[in-house]
């Protein structure tokens, strides 16, 4: 990932929000007994320098089509994940058409 950088962009989706799986932790003894740690990541796209940019959130964000938005995050490629071209992984997103204000803490 290379330097946090801010841009200011119009959302071209809306934010989808999933739970994801971050962890497990359990004891087998005939089953397992045990617990699963998840969290919420938000994704949406928004256009940016002529081309969708996907933004990945690590919580609840939601944002509406057409919403624009400042959003603070590190920049990078998404063949990680799967996604072709690059991804901003956002530490801040402010919704400037209605005020709100999501900061990862």
């Amino acid at each position: 990932m290379n330097e946090e950088e801010t841009i200011e962009a119009n959302a071209v989706t809306d934010s989808s929000i999933v739970n994801r799986l971050t962890s497990f932790l359990g004891i087998p003894f005939i089953i397992v007994f045990g617990w699963l740690n998840n969290k919420y990541v938000s994704i949406f796209s928004v256009e940016h320098n002529n081309h969708r940019l996907i933004i990945l959130y690590s919580g609840i964000c939601p944002v509406v089509k057409n919403d624009r938005l400042r959003i603070t995050g590190k920049m990078g490629s998404g063949g990680k994940i799967g996604i072709q071209g690059m991804i901003m992984k956002a530490f801040t997103i402010e919704n400037l058409s209605s005020g709100d204000i999501y900061e990862k803490v």
